[in-house]
């Protein structure tokens, strides 16, 4: 599978990359700061069940600049945390989301388009299955309830039909 996605210009600047200390700083409070939001959406619990297994976001600012891309993915391994007061869920999520940093944002194209091409079915041909069952369902509705007005029409105009005419 090829991907024809065409890749929007970033207009953060490069040319202000933090150095490596104030980098490293900055981009382990970026993931704290991710991490706390990502954990505490409502969706997050049941993300690795729907396929996704894989999340991308970039980082930086116009005053920073370029900080980064963070890469987390979930494994089915024990993360081997024990908690002292452990939240309550209605899904208990067994696995771990592991991260990485990317440099450069060509690196999280090159690693978008792989994951895209590992996937064994293929996102479009779904949608069109998909977009093709909810048609072929809206067109039997349809008929259903032109044929139910049709019958409504014809018992209203058997009853404007008087019993005593005759007919030759």
């Amino acid at each position: 599978m090829s991907s024809d996605k065409k890749v929007e210009s970033i207009t953060i600047p490069f040319n202000k990359v933090p150095n490596g200390s104030l980098q490293s700083e900055l981009r382990n409070a970026m993931e704290v700061q991710f991490r706390h939001k990502f954990y505490n959406d409502i969706q997050f619990p049941y993300l690795h069940s729907l396929g996704i297994k894989h999340v991308l976001q970039g980082f930086g600012n116009e005053e920073t600049g370029f900080v980064g891309i963070l890469h987390l993915w979930w494994v089915n391994e024990n993360s081997g945390i024990v908690y002292d007061n452990p939240r309550k869920s209605l899904v208990e999520i067994k696995g771990i989301w592991k991260s990485e940093w990317l440099d450069h944002p060509h690196e999280a194209i090159k690693l978008a388009q792989r994951i895209e091409e590992e996937k064994p079915y293929h996102e479009n041909m779904l949608i069109e299955v998909h977009r093709r069952r909810i048609e072929e369902v809206a067109k039997k509705q349809a008929q259903k309830e032109i044929s139910k007005r049709i019958l409504e029409e014809l018992e209203e105009e058997q009853e404007q039909i008087p019993d005593n005419i005759l007919w030759n």
